[in-house]
């Protein structure tokens, strides 16, 4: 089953890569459409029809007391991430600079970005998360080596568009990797004592929008 999953990730970091380097589209098209064909497909193929499991199995499931609970504790994560994104913001500007919350408005409103945040975080959580993390932990018995390695992996995939969209330099281009790796092993680390991807798939939204909101 190792080899299978590192198959799986390469085969999709191609994929994604060659996506990235060939084409330059409106973001709710990568979104929406294209990150849950490159990403999820894949592994929705090798989950049901090769290893005849069902879709729950990647933590596409919570009963309504763990989700409502789940919700909540993702809402007091996101404001302590909100709360964190202003101190950077003030600290990067010098003030409050509301520059890239008006941008969002502009280009679909407040209610689309938290969308099209919520959708990345779906797709890259079932990667992840569902399917990386939990089958090398399985294979390993290994949770903190699984939980590196899944997010390693995961950051890998972000490789491509540091290069063509991002452009980070200097201490941003340290940061945001970093920053990737921590939210990859928190969520893992999530992802097993909830049993469900439903905490991980919020923490990574709210994280997704103090990144793209403030830093």
């Amino acid at each position: 089953m190792k080899h299978q999953v590192f198959i799986v990730w390469f085969v999709i970091f191609l994929a994604w890569a060659f996506y990235r380097a060939s084409f330059f589209l409106p973001e709710w098209i990568d979104e929406f459409f294209i990150k849950p064909l490159i990403f999820v497909l894949p592994v929705l193929y090798v989950v049901l029809k090769r290893e005849r499991k069902k879709i729950a199995d990647l933590g596409l499931t919570a009963k309504p007391k763990d989700f409502f609970a789940d919700l909540y504790i993702g809402v007091v994560i996101g404001v302590l991430f909100a709360l964190e994104g202003l101190l950077v913001n003030y600290l990067k500007y010098g003030e409050f600079s509301f520059t890239p919350i008006l941008a969002s408005k502009l280009s679909g409103g407040i209610l689309f970005f938290v969308l099209i945040n919520l959708a990345t975080s779906l797709w890259e959580e079932i990667l992840g998360r569902g399917y990386l993390y939990k089958r090398l932990y399985k294979e390993s018995n290994n949770q903190f080596g699984a939980a590196f390695t899944s997010s390693f992996l995961f950051l890998l995939l972000h490789v491509p568009i540091l290069f063509t969209r991002l452009h980070l330099t200097g201490t941003s281009l340290i940061v945001y990797p970093v920053s990737i790796i921590l939210l990859g092993i928190t969520n893992s680390y999530i992802f097993s004592l909830r049993g469900s991807l439903t905490l991980p798939i919020l923490i990574h939204t709210f994280w997704n929008m103090t990144v793209a909101l403030y830093l």
